[in-house]
């Protein structure tokens, strides 16, 4: 599993998974995870950030509330996650596969 060194991914209380490796990103890196910016965006723009959830039931239906809300906002997503060096086609991604 891909992600930062944030204190809460390699802190003490971390839970070790058997079947989960750890791959670290470098530190101060957000351009190798662009869904950090979504994910940001969700939790600011859709009503995480002060939320109390009380189940995960309750968390799943709200996240999926907004990603479908997000579906609809095509170039809102494509500014939150699109960088200069990633190279997107939109029109035809499979085009270079042909």
């Amino acid at each position: 599993m891909a992600m930062d060194k944030a204190s809460w991914h390699t802190g003490g209380k971390a839970k070790k998974w058997e079947n989960i490796v750890p791959l670290f990103q470098p530190p101060k890196s957000p351009k190798l995870n662009p869904v950090e910016h979504l994910w940001h965006y969700i939790r600011e723009k859709g009503n995480f950030k002060y939320h109390t959830f009380h189940s995960l039931y309750e968390v799943e239906r709200h996240l999926m509330a907004e990603l479908k809300k997000l579906y609809l906002e095509f170039d809102t997503v494509k500014n939150i996650t699109r960088f200069k060096w990633i190279k997107i086609y939109y029109d035809n991604p499979l085009a270079e596969l042909a």
